[in-house]
């Protein structure tokens, strides 16, 4: 008979395991209390793990990374693109700071920080769910007010002939011709093409003309052509995390202090 046993599962009949290595709680009693301290904490409020996704878009490009062939090289040395962003700095700066407002809804009268991240009280909930929504119209307004889809699409331009600015160096000077120029519709449907077939950059047939064209289109898939796709890429990723009951097997939650107590002792 083969005994399986995983060391990261709680164990609730310890007395049938023969192995010195348990978990923490290892009794019925113990796991009831964590999980009655759970229930109660739950009441309290819960912690939030939060992120803002979307904003940053940039590529860089390393030649080893792609699969040149040797003849269009100029040498067959590894180089390393610096990062290339989609926005210049000022407005790269614009957004962090919008991004960072989402954090200053967290204060010492709607939550504490913890070494777990932010617990809400249960009662600013909608406050908050009210807070992500205004952050969100914040965003949009400014890019839509102060950007517009015509400048954006100029940053998209630009940052797509940062990289093949960088690269021309690299590639000899009778093949040169063939780094794809910034043009918007080409980028489109070609993109729509190789994203519904599914192509990676190991796939590409390095004797077409678009070779480049398309090792470009792949670099970039991930920086919306058009401003209204890039704003609706942009969310807040706020999930409530959980904690592990064994930080809460030997204590009591009847009040705010014992909650405070418990966030001392959390690593």
């Amino acid at each position: 008979m083969v005994k399986i046993f995983n060391p990261h599962q709680t164990v609730l009949f310890p007395d049938l395991i023969t192995g010195s290595e348990l978990p923490s709680i290892t009794t019925l009693p113990e796991y009831d209390c964590a999980l009655q301290n759970f229930i109660k904490m739950s009441d309290f409020g819960a912690f939030i793990e939060l992120n803002v996704v979307g904003i940053e878009k940039s590529y860089s490009i390393s030649l080893n990374e792609l699969p040149i062939p040797r003849r269009y090289r100029s040498h067959h040395n590894d180089a390393s693109s610096p990062v290339f962003h989609l926005f210049p700095l000022t407005v790269r700066n614009h957004l962090s700071r919008l991004k960072y407002d989402t954090r200053s809804f967290f204060n010492k009268n709607n939550s504490i920080k913890t070494s777990f991240g932010y617990f809400l009280f249960r009662q600013y909930f909608h406050l908050w769910d009210l807070h992500r929504n205004q952050f969100l119209s914040n965003i949009s307004d400014y890019l839509n007010q102060e950007i517009g889809e015509q400048h954006y699409q100029k940053y998209f331009k630009n940052v797509w002939r940062d990289g093949t600015s960088w690269m021309q160096p690299f590639i000899k000077r009778k093949f040169q011709h063939l780094l794809p120029a910034s043009e918007i519709n080409t980028i489109q449907h070609r993109r729509e093409r190789l994203q519904g077939a599914g192509t990676t950059i190991s796939q590409l047939d390095q004797e077409t003309p678009d070779f480049f064209l398309n090792c470009f289109i792949l670099k970039t898939m991930h920086i919306p052509i058009n401003l209204s796709d890039y704003i609706h890429g942009i969310s807040i990723q706020s999930t409530f995390k959980t904690i592990h009951l064994e930080h809460l097997k030997n204590m009591e939650i009847e009040n705010f202090e014992d909650l405070l107590t418990l966030f001392e002792t959390l690593p």
